[in-house]
C-alpha cells in the first residue's frame, strides 16, 4: 500500500476514493476517527491509500488530472471479494498473538532452567 494524500476534509477524500475505485484503482482511507483527536491536526489527518503499489503512478494522475486514462485498474468489485472478511483476520491475528505468547513462555521457562542449572 502507498499513500497519495492526506487531508483534513473525509468528504474530499472520499470523492478522490469513488474516482479511483471508479476507474479500477482499490483505494481506503485510513484515520477518519483519529482525525478527530486533540493532537496537532497535521499529524491525525485522514489519508487516502492505494492497496496495490503497482496503481501508485496511475493513482495520482487521477487525482490530478480527472481526465487521466488509467491503464492499471482491475475489477474493484473481484479485488474487495477476494479480500478477508473480518473474522479471518481476528483469527490470523489471534494466532499469531497465541504462538508470541507460547515464545514468551518457553523463553521463561528456558530463562529459569538456564539459571537454575547454572
Amino acid at each position: 500500500m502507498k499513500m497519495l494524500t492526506r487531508d483534513s476534509s473525509v468528504d474530499y477524500l472520499n470523492s478522490l476514493k469513488q474516482r479511483l475505485e471508479e476507474n479500477g484503482i482499490p483505494a481506503v482511507i485510513q484515520g477518519k476517527e483519529t482525525a478527530r483527536m486533540i493532537i496537532p491536526a497535521f499529524m491525525l489527518e485522514p489519508t487516502l491509500w492505494v492497496f496495490l503499489d503497482g496503481q501508485y503512478e496511475d493513482a495520482a494522475k487521477l487525482i490530478m488530472d480527472p481526465d487521466h486514462q488509467v491503464t492499471t485498474g482491475i475489477d474493484v468489485a473481484a479485488f474487495y471479494e477476494n479480500q478477508p472478511d473480518q473474522q479471518e483476520l481476528n483469527a490470523a491475528v489471534n494466532n499469531t498473538l497465541g504462538n508470541m505468547a507460547a515464545y514468551v513462555v518457553l523463553f521463561i521457562i528456558l530463562v529459569f532452567v538456564v539459571t537454575r542449572v547454572f
